[in-house]
């Protein structure tokens, strides 16, 4: 039971994460009419993705599905562009389920059952063990909270309102997602994305952001993040405790014991 329970929090978490391609915020500043180019939002808050470099983040968190529900320890690990770690432990520090991620490869290696697989981090690959299709990219952006929004014809129209909040919309039917932009510092406090038939498929809502220094400029990341499926009545909490931006010598590394079963992907 605690072997499958390890693989599912580390499976919904970072679906979840990847799904929600999560955006943060740059720089901060006084309240702002709600008046601007949607344009002008989505450079602010890009800037905040092109700040962060490396990130060391761990704190608690907690799931609950009609399956499953319970606990662990967080520990995240990103190396912009090319490195992502990510490790679950258990109660009384006893590792669950590690997953190490680069631009050419991973490593996917479940320590209570002593498996582990290795293959080439295409597309596909990634889709198999995260259970969702997503590129590596994405993959970084939902994990370090920096969102790169693309350019849009329509970004010199003024940007939307809602609840005094800015309101930015991508995609369209079958891929719509929502972002809600708090004006006072360009942070995204929430996110939404709808299938086909405008069907909520993923909510996330920020909260407790902490003030970072990052070369000079003021960055504000989220502490706290809750991640909703309606659909599938899933939901993870994420209380991050410590973190740590642009931090230097990170270690990267999993060891899979000489017992292990591993096995090769192509």
């Amino acid at each position: 039971m605690k072997s499958s329970r390890g693989v599912y929090i580390l499976v919904l978490l970072i679906v979840s994460l990847t799904m929600i391609f999560s955006a943060c915020s740059a720089a901060g500043g006084e309240s702002e009419p709600l008046n601007i180019p949607a344009k002008e939002i989505k450079q602010r808050v890009n800037s905040n993705s092109e700040l962060i470099e490396t990130l060391e983040a761990s704190g608690n968190i907690s799931f609950d599905s009609p399956e499953q529900s319970g606990s662990g320890w967080l520990e995240v690990k990103i190396r912009k562009p090319d490195t992502v770690l990510v490790k679950i432990e258990g109660p009384f520090g006893i590792s669950v389920a590690n997953a190490l991620i680069t631009r050419n490869d991973f490593i996917y290696y479940n320590a209570q059952e002593n498996k582990a697989i290795i293959g080439p981090s295409s597309d596909i690959n990634i889709g198999a063990i995260l259970r969702i299709k997503v590129s590596f990219d994405d993959l970084i952006c939902g994990l370090t909270g920096g969102f790169k929004f693309d350019e849009n014809p329509e970004d010199s129209s003024m940007a939307e309102s809602e609840n005094n909040l800015y309101l930015i919309r991508t995609g369209s039917n079958g891929g719509l997602r929502k972002f809600h932009v708090d004006p006072s510092n360009f942070a995204v406090i929430k996110y939404s994305s709808f299938d086909e038939y405008n069907s909520p498929q993923v909510e996330v809502n920020y909260s407790n952001y902490l003030e970072e220094s990052v070369s000079g400029k003021k960055v504000n990341f989220p502490a706290t993040i809750k991640i909703k499926n309606p659909e599938k009545k899933q939901s993870v909490y994420v209380d991050y405790v410590n973190r740590e931006i642009n931090k230097q010598g990170l270690n990267f590394k999993i060891k899979i014991p000489k017992s292990a079963k591993v096995t090769k992907w192509e």
